[in-house]
C-alpha cells in the first residue's frame, strides 16, 4: 500500500459536485473576478480572525508582494527575513529592489531567532517578517518588543497558520499586517490558488486593496490613483473557499488528531528523532515537519515502503543561487543550514485515513529500530 503526500484527490472527493456547481454558477454569471464571491469571501475571513481588513489577492507571494509595496519598501530599505523559509519572504523583498537582510533561526524551533534579530538590524531596516512554518510559530511577543523599540512594521507571513493562536490573538493579526494562503496543499487549500491580506490598519488596507487592482479605488473604474498590480481573486476560488471554510475547524482539529498521534508515538525517539512540541500557543498543523539526524536514510526507508515524503527546505534561503549577490557563504547561518540537513515531512492531511497514519508510525518506528540494532 501506498501512502501519498499531498494526496488531492481525497482531499477534494466530498466537494466534487460542489466544485462542478460553483464553475457553472460563475461561468453563466458574467462575474468572473474580484465580485460579489470575492466580497462575500472577505467578509468571512474578517469574521473568523476578527481582522478589520481583509484584502482577497491571487496568491500568497502576492500577498507579500502588495504589502511591501504599500509599505514603501524599495531600494535602500532592507526587510529582515529569516534564513530558513520559503523563497518568497525573501524573494519579494529582492523583487522590490530593496535588501533582504537574513536573519538565522531557533536551533530548536526553525523560527526566526529574535537574538539574531537585533543584531542583524540597520539603520535601513523598516520591516521585519516573522514566518510560521509548518505548525510551529514565531516568538512573537519577543519579535513584538523588538521591533516596537525599532520602530519596524510588522508583516506577519502566517500563510500557513489560517485559525492558530497565540494569547488570544489570531495568526495574522499578531503584527502589524499579515496574510493566508490557499494553495491547494494548505489547510484551507482552494481549487488553484489564492491568498488574502490582514491588517487592522485602515490606511494600510485601502492601500493594498488599490495595489491589489491596478491602483483603483474599487469605486471609480479606470482612475488610477498608483501603479498597481493585477493581483486579484477569482469568484471560482473565493466561493469555493467560502464552502469550505464552514467546515473548517474540523478540518484543522482531524490534522492536530494525526499530529498528536504522531507526536505519542516519536516521543520515545529523541534526540535521534526530534519533534517541536510547545503547547503554549494553538496550532494549525499544515505539515507534519521532524528533524532527524539521519534524515536522508529514513526518508529513503520510507520511500522504499511506498510512503511519501518532502524535505522543507533543502537550501538556507541565503546560499540559493537567486541570492548570490549577496556574498553569503556556508557557515553564515548554522541554525538554517543545520536544518536543511535535518528536516522531514512526513503526510499529514485532514482526509488521511488511519491506516495510513499507522503505516508512517509503524516505519518510522521500524527505522530507528534498525538504527539502534547497528549503533
Amino acid at each position: 500500500m501506498s501512502v501519498p503526500f499531498f494526496n488531492y484527490g481525497a482531499r477534494y472527493a466530498e466537494d466534487r459536485d460542489v466544485i462542478k456547481d460553483i464553475v457553472f454558477q460563475v461561468g453563466v454569471s458574467d462575474n468572473f473576478i474580484l465580485k460579489e464571491g470575492v466580497a462575500d469571501f472577505e467578509q468571512a475571513i474578517r469574521a473568523y480572525t476578527g481582522a478589520k481588513h481583509a484584502i482577497a489577492v491571487s496568491n500568497g507571494t502576492t500577498a507579500l508582494s502588495v504589502i511591501l509595496r504599500a509599505l514603501g519598501v524599495g531600494p535602500g530599505v532592507d526587510v529582515l527575513t529569516p534564513a530558513f523559509s520559503f523563497i518568497s519572504t525573501a524573494s519579494t523583498i529582492a523583487l522590490l529592489q530593496a535588501r533582504p537582510v537574513f536573519v538565522d533561526v531557533d536551533p530548536v524551533t526553525g523560527m526566526l531567532d529574535p537574538a539574531d534579530l537585533e543584531a542583524k538590524i540597520t539603520p535601513n531596516s523598516r520591516v521585519v517578517i516573522p514566518t510560521h512554518l509548518f505548525s510551529v510559530m514565531a516568538n512573537m511577543s519577543a519579535i513584538r518588543e523588538i521591533a516596537d523599540r525599532h520602530q519596524l512594521h510588522v508583516l506577519e507571513d502566517s500563510a500557513v497558520a489560517l485559525g492558530a493562536s497565540m494569547n488570544g490573538t489570531k495568526a495574522g493579526l499578531l503584527g502589524d499586517s499579515g496574510l493566508y494562503s490557499f494553495f491547494p496543499a494548505k489547510p484551507l487549500g482552494g481549487i488553484g490558488d489564492g491568498g488574502i491580506i490582514v491588517t487592522n490598519d485602515d490606511e494600510l488596507g485601502q492601500r493594498c486593496r488599490m495595489l491589489r487592482n491596478h491602483g483603483q479605488d474599487g469605486i471609480t473604474r479606470f482612475l488610477h490613483h498608483h501603479l498597481g498590480y493585477n493581483h486579484r481573486m477569482d469568484e471560482v476560488v473565493a466561493r469555493y473557499l467560502q464552502h469550505k471554510l464552514l467546515r473548517f475547524d474540523q478540518l484543522i482539529e482531524r490534522r492536530a488528531q494525526i499530529a498528536a498521534r504522531y507526536n505519542e508515538a516519536f516521543a520515545s525517539l529523541a534526540p535521534d528523532i526530534r519533534v517541536v512540541t510547545d503547547d503554549h500557543y494553538d496550532r494549525v498543523y499544515y505539515t507534519y515537519v521532524l528533524q532527524s539526524e539521519r534524515r536522508d536514510e529514513l526518508q529513503q526507508f520510507l520511500q522504499a515502503r511506498g510512503i511519501e515524503t518532502q524535505i522543507y527546505y533543502p537550501l538556507a534561503l541565503p546560499l540559493q543561487p537567486a541570492f548570490a549577490y549577496l556574498g553569503h557563504k556556508e557557515g553564515d547561518f548554522p541554525h538554517a543550514e543545520a536544518l536543511t540537513k535535518r528536516s522531514l515531512a512526513l503526510p499529514l492531511y485532514a482526509e488521511m485515513p488511519d491506516e495510513h497514519v499507522d503505516l508512517v508510525i509503524e516505519a518510522v518506528l521500524a527505522h530507528s529500530h534498525q538504527v539502534a540494532v547497528h549503533v
